[in-house]
């Protein structure tokens, strides 16, 4: 930063002259106005100029109470939400003066004819920006992403010569002209040197890899082009054996067979990756278009991998993607030769598949997603549909060809409306409820087939048909001297259902447990009389509810509690009820947080399009 742009952070009275800057280069007078400033402050106070840098040092160093301040506020950045994605518009340099394409700070508004489309995005750059105002716009979401350990995908979109890889990488001979990839290193060494726990054992360290997609093969950058092949890898959550396979995650990792991962030293990571980055970009296929003398004829992929030294998590690692596409284009129309016509038609099935992807989560309904369709949608699916993962696209226009600007500028739309985590999580939630539903009627279908196997049995059966419900109510029936507590009693007399029902031993449901009413007279015959004495009983009564079997309607008799016994099911009924009841459960729990987070989604969709 300039240390005029750093003064003007904090209001023009500020932006010293010459004169100015001497005063501040002295210690006391720096140290004071540092005093002075709120805690967000010094952070841009300190870049003004050499002498507040060190004034600003040795406050942090002598005052602790500034120094916890300044503490809260660095990690309340941290914690700071950022936008599931990113998506800026970069227009190229046009040498018509006549464009029809109006650019403001965040919109775009391309005429066609008589009318005119208007889109609205994170940032618009105009033809005047430079790279580092690219780069300033989206430093400070991709570092907070990538000290929040979520993987970061950036993208480079447009149609063929619109300045896509010149914003990427541009010339790394000049600092004005460097692309993003090259700055994102520089500022990545410093961030990881500023945060290193000094206490830890071993610092992460961070390793690179660089390949392209060509035709939809996988070729390494790194080692003359060899070609690689794209596997899919689960974490092995508990060890096989002979007998059981081995636990693995549900989540699936992509990994790319015999790519070369190179370890970057701590001390020299700008210049390694920096050297990298140029020799695998000297090795991309190139070839000459209608738009570009040397257009891309394949999607790079430079990633870096940031592997973090925790114990809880082996294995650990943050993945920056850095991501710069083959230009989109009408193969058909701008072709020049077969071999031309076969790569846009490649790359034009992985953009189309990347655009497909975006769809089926922008919409939330939980569709499938066509990751695996593409190489390169398939290679970045933990970048873009992952729930732990930030995206930035920057679509180059070039305002000349309207058609294609236009193309790109609804493709770009299409991609911010994936503005929410909700919409990765849709698709997980709805993934997670069929889950449960078919384990909740696996348990189900356990249980069932149990009790008709119980049921079937005529020694056992004959006492109660258990199923889900009898399972869970209280089942009793009358103890072989049942009789004996019917005499004397005020409430209830025995009757030839009750001596029937004790006699087969059958079994019934308690239905309730309460003082009777006396019987109506036209009232079927149920153990209670017409008459009660006035005579207190001592122990409750229960109405217990037999089935009917063999075509005979079903009963209901009154008997005190002291006559019932309890029938017990077989334990492994009550097992397989049991988890049956877990997995009904657990649905209900995750359909309701399905339920949430679609009206949470629709909340933000009729936002976001207001």
């Amino acid at each position: 930063m300039e240390d005029s742009d750093a003064f003007a952070a904090f209001g023009p009275a500020l932006v010293p002259s010459s004169a100015g800057r001497q005063i501040l280069s002295s210690g006391n007078l720096a140290s004071q106005i540092g005093s002075w400033l709120p805690p967000q402050r010094l952070l841009g106070f300190r870049r003004i100029h050499r002498g507040t840098r060190d004034a600003v040092q040795a406050l942090l160093a002598t005052h602790e109470a500034i120094r916890k301040e300044l503490d809260e506020v660095l990690r309340s950045a941290l914690g700071q939400c950022d936008n599931r994605v990113w998506v800026g518009i970069r227009v190229r340099p046009n040498a018509n003066k006549n464009s029809t394409l109006q650019v403001e700070k965040k919109c775009v508004t391309q005429q066609l004819g008589s009318t005119s489309a208007t889109f609205f995005f994170d940032q618009v750059f105009g033809e005047s920006a430079r790279q580092a105002d690219v780069w300033s716009s989206i430093q400070g979401p991709i570092m907070r992403s990538l000290l929040r350990k979520e993987h970061v995908c950036l993208f480079a979109y447009g149609q063929t010569g619109s300045g896509k890889t010149h914003t990427v990488f541009g010339d790394p001979s000049s600092a004005e002209t460097a692309g993003i990839a090259f700055r994102i290193t520089g500022c990545l060494s410093k961030v990881l040197q500023h945060t290193a726990d000094p206490e830890a054992e071993e610092e992460p360290h961070v390793e690179f890899s660089f390949l392209e997609v060509y035709n939809e093969k996988v070729h390494d950058l790194l080692a003359n082009s060899k070609l690689c092949h794209l596997a899919g890898e689960r974490e092995e959550l508990a060890p096989g054996s002979q007998f059981k396979a081995p636990t693995l995650s549900a989540e699936e990792r992509v990994v790319v067979r015999g790519l070369t991962r190179r370890r970057c030293d701590s001390d020299q990571l700008t210049q390694q990756i920096s050297a990298w980055l140029a020799e695998g970009a000297a090795s991309r296929i190139v070839g000459r278009t209608a738009f570009n003398a040397r257009s891309s004829r394949s999607h790079a992929v430079a990633t870096i991998h940031i592997c973090w030294n925790d114990p809880q998590k082996r294995g650990a690692e943050t993945r920056l993607y850095i991501v710069d596409l083959a230009g989109s284009e009408r193969s058909g129309q701008y072709a020049t030769n077969t071999e031309q016509l076969r790569e846009g038609a490649h790359i034009n099935l992985s953009l189309s598949t990347l655009g497909r992807v975006v769809g089926a989560l922008a919409r939330g309904r939980g569709d499938h997603i066509p990751s695996r369709d593409s190489a390169l949608t398939w290679l970045l699916t933990d970048a873009i549909t992952g729930h732990n993962a930030r995206a930035f696209m920057i679509a180059a226009v070039q305002p000349q060809h309207e058609a294609e600007t236009l193309s790109t500028l609804r493709y770009a739309q299409a991609y911010s409306s994936l503005q929410s985590d909700l919409s990765t999580k849709l698709p997980r939630l709805k993934g997670q409820v069929r889950d449960l539903q078919r384990r909740a009627q696996r348990a189900r279908h356990e249980l069932d087939s149990l009790c008709f196997e119980i049921n079937t049995n005529t020694r056992i059966g004959k006492t109660t048909e258990w199923n889900r419900e009898t399972l869970k109510s209280r089942v009793v029936r009358i103890e072989r001297r049942g009789e004996e507590h019917f005499q004397g009693h005020p409430y209830l007399k025995w009757t030839e259902a009750h001596a029937m029902k004790a006699v087969l031993q059958h079994a019934g449901v308690v239905a309730e447990v309460s003082v009777p009413v006396p019987r109506e007279a036209d009232e079927p015959k149920d153990g209670r009389r017409r008459r009660f004495s006035e005579r207190l009983v001592t122990g409750s009564c229960a109405k217990v509810i037999f089935a009917g079997r063999h075509g005979y309607p079903g009963v209901e008799l009154w008997l005190p509690e002291a006559a019932l016994e309890e029938v017990s099911p077989h334990p492994r009924l009550r097992e397989l009820l049991s988890n049956f009841e877990r997995a009904e459960v657990a649905l209900q729990q995750k359909q309701h947080q399905l339920e949430l987070a679609q009206k949470a989604f629709a909340t933000q969709l009729k936002e976001w399009m207001d």
